[in-house]
């Protein structure tokens, strides 16, 4: 008699939010670096190395940001793909909700599943339209020529937006999970 070969989920939700905490655990570690010296200096003149020295704590959380807003999208959208194909089937997903994009598969596909829906003006779901567009706006990119004045905050990736992105990942999912109690969130409790 032969066995019955094993079956699994192969996702890559958890994994994209292991490099997501790895990622962030970086920034923090860089984010005290920074404030720790920032206050070394307080009632002092900084000087061009002191400035330097912030600037490249600031250009690195910048660029690790990115690493998590980008990886956190990716992290949802692989989790509301892998829920709805195991709760309804791949042939279903795939020929009516596979092409949604990532903000009306977490309003819809929920919906269908379990017959109720995650608050659209829900803070999780307004974080999710956040990172949704902060994403694009990375993605999408258009070079443009400034001047120096025009250079505004927002420009920039913070501590901040990768602190805001890797919440919304747990809110967003667990959002799901109160509607839906079957719905794993042991994978959110990596360490940050």
């Amino acid at each position: 008699m032969s066995a019955k070969p094993i079956k699994f989920a192969w996702t890559h939700h958890g994994d994209y939010f292991k490099l997501v905490t790895d990622t962030y655990s970086r920034i923090e570690k860089l984010e005290r670096e920074h404030d720790q010296f920032r206050s070394s200096l307080e009632g002092k003149e900084m000087s061009d190395d002191d400035v330097d020295f912030l600037a490249s704590r600031n250009d690195a959380i910048g660029e690790l940001a990115l690493i998590v807003i980008v990886f956190s999208t990716f992290t949802l959208e692989a989790y509301i793909n892998h829920y709805g194909i195991s709760r309804l089937s791949r042939n279903y997903f795939s020929k009516y909700l596979d092409k949604l994009d990532l903000l009306a598969k977490w309003l819809v596909i929920p919906r269908v599943v379990t017959g109720k829906k995650l608050q659209p003006g829900s803070a999780a779901m307004q974080d999710l339209s956040w990172l949704v567009s902060l994403r694009n706006r990375l993605a999408h990119f258009k070079s443009k020529t400034i001047t120096v004045e025009e250079i505004e905050e927002s420009n920039w990736l913070w501590y901040e937006d990768a602190e805001r992105a890797v919440r919304t990942v747990k809110r967003v999912v667990s959002l799901l999970k109160r509607i839906d109690s079957k719905v794993d969130t042991d994978w959110l409790k990596q360490e940050t």
